[in-house]
């Protein structure tokens, strides 16, 4: 392991320690090195054939991966690519390959209501756009800034689809009491697993204090979204964080909260950087169900994520 990796929270490499013991070294070089820059296509406005044939047009770089379908890791420099008009038009979108996950994993399908919980700056939202064109989708933000930024990247991918709300998403329970066939639940966090030891600034907020005040607020986004689900809905729960208080803590509360009413689903994705979810943390043990949740392993491309998949089998 590298000695500049010391530069991060001494606490938090030590609980990165305890939850890769077999990989921390090869974990924690990768916060040394910027993430490539990935980008997706947006199904609203092309396809991948027209896509291809504009990227040579333009003179876009790009390695195309076999999954997820659709996504690419740029070769040129971000700043010449934003300058082209599939960027400009919206028919392309930049956002790492992580963070595709959690909407791959919600599987919407056209003819759903879906709820994206926690929207801004509309990355996933958009994604869920691309992916399920004849949904009818409602985007909910709290923050008036993040806000107006959301509303920004819907006019240029998906213009008047997205039903946006500022409002506080632990409101959705009484404004779409058991509406929705699928909610998407990417919560804010710790974001530990964006953290890059060449920008400070990434990182030196970080104190076990910003975890526990994450875990509560996320509890109550979850509580919430349980009474906006229909009865066999489903919902994806994912955070750019390593911190199990707020990955399988949260979701192993959440199901005996509402033990008999919630289950873990399955999550199946072709990648080789996954990892099982804990069933365990400093002497608290979680329901054997959390195995199937999912910790994307940081390397130079993907962030460190966590995936849960679940399903409301009653109200």
């Amino acid at each position: 392991m590298r000695e500049a990796v010391h530069k991060l929270p001494q606490e938090f490499l030590h609980r990165l320690k305890k939850i890769y013991p077999k990989t921390y070294p090869k974990i924690a070089n990768s916060f040394l090195i910027k993430k490539k820059t990935a980008f997706r296509i947006n199904y609203r406005k092309t396809d991948l054939r027209s896509l291809r044939r504009q990227m040579l047009d333009e003179r876009v770089r790009a390695k195309e991966l076999s999954f997820p379908q659709g996504a690419f890791l740029l070769k040129n420099q971000l700043r010449d690519f934003q300058r082209t008009n599939m960027y400009k038009d919206g028919l392309v979108y930049v956002q790492n390959i992580s963070s595709m996950l959690p909407g791959l994993v919600l599987n919407p399908q056209n003819g759903d209501k879906i709820l994206d919980l926690c929207a801004a700056p509309g990355a996933k939202t958009t994604h869920l756009a691309s992916l399920a064109p004849e949904s009818e989708i409602i985007a909910v933000e709290k923050i008036r800034t993040r806000y107006y930024k959301l509303l920004a990247n819907l006019t240029t991918q998906c213009p008047d689809f997205v039903k946006v709300y500022l409002l506080d998403a632990i409101w959705v329970r009484k404004k779409f009491p058991e509406q929705f066939d699928k909610i998407l639940a990417d919560v804010p966090c710790s974001t530990e697993g964006r953290f890059l030891i060449t920008n400070p600034k990434t990182f030196k907020y970080w104190k076990t204090k910003k975890i526990r005040e994450m875990l509560h607020k996320q509890k109550k986004l979850l509580h919430s979204a349980f009474f906006a689900l229909k009865e066999g809905g489903e919902m994806v729960y994912s955070t750019c964080t390593f911190s199990p208080e707020e990955n399988e803590m949260v979701v192993d509360w959440f199901i005996n909260k509402f033990k008999g009413k919630m289950e873990i689903l399955p999550i199946n994705l072709k990648l080789k950087n996954l990892r099982p979810g804990l069933v365990s943390w400093k002497g608290k043990k979680f329901d054997p169900s959390l195995l199937m949740t999912r910790r994307i392993v940081p390397d130079d491309t993907f962030e460190g994520f966590f995936i849960a998949k679940l399903k409301k089998i009653s109200i």
